[in-house]
């Protein structure tokens, strides 16, 4: 389970530069090996609103591979309340919210958003 988390989290901070790429929010919620997803992508970037609706609507691609699925919208901002905070994962002037995970859970997506070259924050 624990290689599963890493490859999702790995994969949703890859899918920052296509999930949400305007002064707007993405939110992220599904489910994906039994773990609950509730994640958000909020970046200060503009991205014109035909884009970024094509981009974060409906099912996020390649979750169904992993035995997973989640929807995206996008939300004016991303709700408070997070666990922890990847700022700039790969560069993007992005940040992921993490919601509601296990202490084990956050711990393996927090490595991920370091590996990524991401700054970590607990709010």
């Amino acid at each position: 389970m624990p290689r599963l988390r890493l490859s999702f989290a790995v994969l949703l901070i890859a899918a920052v530069p296509t999930l949400a790429q305007a002064k707007s929010a993405c939110l992220i919620q599904g489910q994906i090996g039994g773990m609950v997803i509730n994640e958000c992508t909020e970046t200060d970037q503009n991205l014109p609103d035909d884009q970024l609706k094509q981009q974060c609507n409906g099912k996020v691609p390649g979750l169904e591979e992993v035995g997973g699925h989640a929807d995206a919208r996008i939300v004016a901002a991303c709700p408070s309340g997070a666990d922890g905070v990847c700022e700039a994962p790969m560069g993007a002037q992005a940040r992921i919210y993490y919601y509601k995970r296990a202490p084990e859970a956050l711990a393996t997506v927090q490595s991920a958003c370091e590996a990524q070259r991401g700054k970590w924050v607990k709010p």
